[in-house]
């Protein structure tokens, strides 16, 4: 997931604030510590913004990208933190991180890219930064969001944006070619503004999610309950709307007040493509809600597809507990697609849910 701070000062340098350099992670092995999606910008006089993990390793970086900086000449390096150097620090990790490292001077193409990765971002529109490592004559970079393109592509990157997997948000190093996903915070709908619906979307919320919750009492549904929440609908259980916007891209929660909304609301979910869908409850209200659904038409194996009982198996009990065992799922989920199942399956929950 792009920063879009780090975004907004690439475009300002870009646009006659200055030179610099942009280090991204392209790929990494073993344990380090930096996130898969780092970046860091290194402006020619050394300040940073953003991080690749700190210590000798970042130090190493910061002192590559002001190299970069002055020759104007993307590179891609390999950095690694051994066993020794890593104890040194009192680091307990080691591996090796393979950088994509590109200049950041003063030229209209790279502003022009830089403020459509804003644009895009701020619409929430799905897109591909490409960079391609050979910058002769000029800068090869471009943002490819459908079928437009903004910036100049080279064969090569044209290439890896067919190839790539839209659905991932990795970046992915194709021979000189970075990939990178373009993505704005996942979306959550929490249907239940109860207790341990709440405090889900309250999880999820400082966990990266934007967050909507719904309920079919107005109380339960009022923006002061959900301060951490996007945004908050009251409506009817039996007919959602579509201004919901539930789609291919959504992660979804139901944790309703009682059995029979759960199953009115999951009723129709399932016959939605989500990114994730889970149903609060015990193993035995999952059982019965899925033999009424059965009896409605929905597939069995459609209902296997479902999380439910939502959440991972942490012995949970509390609405913060459950919030917990339920986002660690939503996160398995986003980063590995992990099917795990089942955290609250050993009793029932409470109505006042």
């Amino acid at each position: 997931m792009a920063d879009p701070s780090i975004l907004a000062e690439c475009a300002r340098l870009a646009a006659g604030g200055g030179e610099g350099a942009l280090a991204t992670v392209a790929r990494r092995h073993g344990s380090l510590p930096m996130s898969a999606t780092a970046k860091m910008l290194v402006t020619a006089r050394g300040v940073r913004l953003g991080t690749v993990g700190g210590g000798c390793l970042e130090a190493e970086i910061t002192e590559r990208a002001l190299e970069v900086a002055a020759n104007r000449r993307p590179t891609i390096s390999e950095h690694t933190l051994n066993s020794e150097l890593a104890g040194d620090y009192g680091l307990t990790c080691g591996g090796t991180a393979v950088m994509f490292i590109e200049p950041l001077y003063v030229d209209e193409r790279l502003a022009h890219v830089y403020n459509a990765c804003l644009a895009a971002l701020e619409k929430g529109e799905g897109a591909v930064l490409l960079t391609d490592a050979k910058w002769e004559p000029g800068p090869h970079k471009a943002l490819f969001r459908g079928d437009h393109i903004v910036g100049n592509a080279s064969p090569a990157m044209r290439d890896a944006a067919l190839s790539f997997d839209r659905r991932s948000e990795l970046p992915a190093l194709s021979g000189d070619v970075l990939a990178e996903p373009l993505v704005g915070k996942p979306r959550l709908v929490v249907f239940g503004g109860g207790h341990v619906g709440a405090k889900v979307a309250e999880a999820a919320a400082f966990a990266g999610w934007r967050v909507t919750v719904v309920d079919d009492r107005a109380e339960f549904a009022d923006p002061a309950r959900h301060v951490t929440a996007e945004s908050t609908v009251a409506c009817d259980y039996h007919d959602l709307p579509a201004g919901l916007g539930i789609g291919p891209d959504t992660y979804v929660v139901v944790a309703t007040r009682g059995h029979q909304h759960d199953a009115v609301v999951v009723e129709q979910l399932a016959r939605i493509d989500t990114r994730y869908l889970g149903m609060l409850g015990s193993r035995r209200k999952v059982a019965l809600t899925w033999k009424l659904l059965e009896e409605q038409g929905i597939s069995r194996a459609r209902l296997d597809q479902i999380h439910a009982p939502v959440g991972l198996s942490i012995g949970a009990d509390t609405p913060e507990e459950i919030a917990i065992s339920v986002v660690a799922e939503l996160v398995a989920t986003r980063r590995t697609g992990s099917r795990r199942r089942g955290g609250l399956g050993l009793r029932e929950i409470s109505p006042t849910k």
